[in-house]
């Protein structure tokens, strides 16, 4: 196995484990309220791109076990879908990370009148991390399932011949 391919293995996990959460979670909140639901919905094609990702991880170990005919299409699409949710994450932790702390402070008092919420400005930076991180780990799955898709699918139409 190449590093990549032990790489990708890596991500997919935590991927699974990180998207897992959140989709079961929405999911136990999409009763609740709209906003909830959504989440699980966007967290949840996630999830289903990082078993997408397990699948073809035992495609490719395994070549006897073929793919189904749909998981391609479904691995493109569920990861253009987490490519551009991960953006998304990426740019809210990196807005929250460059907000000056004086701003924050400001924002953290109105906030305080409004909520009587007690949240901190260290909380929101480490807030900040996380979705860094998680943004990262989505990004390089999706483009490491895209890469391993291709050579899939190299290795497949060399068997076909």
């Amino acid at each position: 196995m190449s590093f990549r391919f032990k790489l990708y293995r890596i991500l997919t996990a935590l991927a699974l484990m990180i998207t897992g959460f959140f989709t079961f979670g929405g999911i136990l909140f999409a009763f609740v309220n709209f906003p909830a639901l959504v989440s699980a919905v966007i967290w949840g094609a996630c999830f289903i791109h990082s078993i997408l990702s397990v699948y073809l991880q035992r495609s490719i170990m395994f070549p006897e076990i073929t793919l189904k005919e749909s998981t391609p299409g479904g691995i493109r699409i569920m990861g253009g879908i987490t490519l551009i949710f991960a953006a998304l994450l990426f740019f809210c932790g990196l807005v929250l990370q460059m907000i000056p702390t004086e701003v924050l402070k400001e924002v953290m008092a109105e906030a305080m009148k409004q909520n009587n919420g007690n949240l901190s400005i260290g909380f929101l930076r480490g807030m900040g991390v996380a979705l860094l991180l998680i943004s990262l780990i989505l990004t390089f799955n999706a483009n490491l399932s895209f890469y391993f898709l291709r050579q899939w699918t190299k290795m497949k139409e060399g068997r076909e011949e």
